[in-house]
């Protein structure tokens, strides 16, 4: 009778196990994640505490940051955490002053996202780059390339480490003229070839005589 009695308890218990197994961690059981599309309602934290989690229910899925209080950066009518993902805002990379994010404005290529930075402490936006004037940027190398204004004559290099800006000049109309002359869809089509070094970041433009220079920016 106990063997028998234990053998039931063991058998709930593997099934209770099994069931919680196959439940989805975030909120709503009536969708199952696949293997390619699984829900990331996991927590980042950040380094003072803060932190950045997704949340869904059977209706929708938001994107919340918190610290000493909530803030939603994020919401859509869609229940899978992926398809949020696709466009809209978009976690990068922590940095010591602030947290960097891109805003998709389509779901693949190819148009430029809009860069945001975001206070580590509230949440809140700090600055935001129009994809009108972003160029390039780059997590790996930590930096992003943008021109200050729709004037176009003034090309900002941030280190997104040192939180430093450094910046090249450009004529009045040089770029929009580049920009007519070779016939490009997007402003960064313009530039190519990024390397940073020590001393100071080096790229190739087309210019509006339709050939291709070598400029860089110093960091001094």
């Amino acid at each position: 009778m106990t063997k028998k009695f234990a053998l039931i308890v063991s058998l709930i218990f593997l099934i209770t196990l099994n069931t919680l197994a196959q439940e989805p961690s975030c909120g709503c059981n009536k969708k199952k994640a696949t293997r390619e599309n699984k829900y990331k309602c996991d927590t980042t934290l950040f380094s003072n505490g803060a932190k950045l989690y997704w949340q869904r229910n059977c209706d929708s899925t938001w994107l919340t940051f918190e610290n000493k209080e909530k803030l939603i950066l994020k919401s859509c009518e869609k229940i899978d955490v992926y398809e949020c993902q696709r466009t809209g805002l978009d976690f990068l990379k922590e940095y010591p002053n602030y947290l960097l994010f891109q805003y998709k404005w389509i779901s693949g290529c190819c148009t430029p996202p809009d860069i945001i930075l975001i206070d580590k402490e509230t949440g809140n936006e700090i600055k935001r780059i129009n994809n009108d004037q972003f160029v390039w940027g780059d997590v790996h190398e930590n930096y992003v390339l943008f021109f200050s204004d729709t004037t176009y004559t003034h090309l900002i290099y941030l280190n997104n480490e040192t939180d430093k800006a450094y910046d090249l000049h450009f004529d009045n109309k040089q770029v929009k003229k580049s920009v007519i002359k070779n016939n490009v869809l997007q402003l960064n089509d313009l530039f190519n070839n990024f390397i940073v070094s020590r001393n100071n970041f080096k790229f190739d433009y087309k210019t509006s005589e339709g050939v291709v220079k070598n400029l860089k920016i110093e960091f001094n």
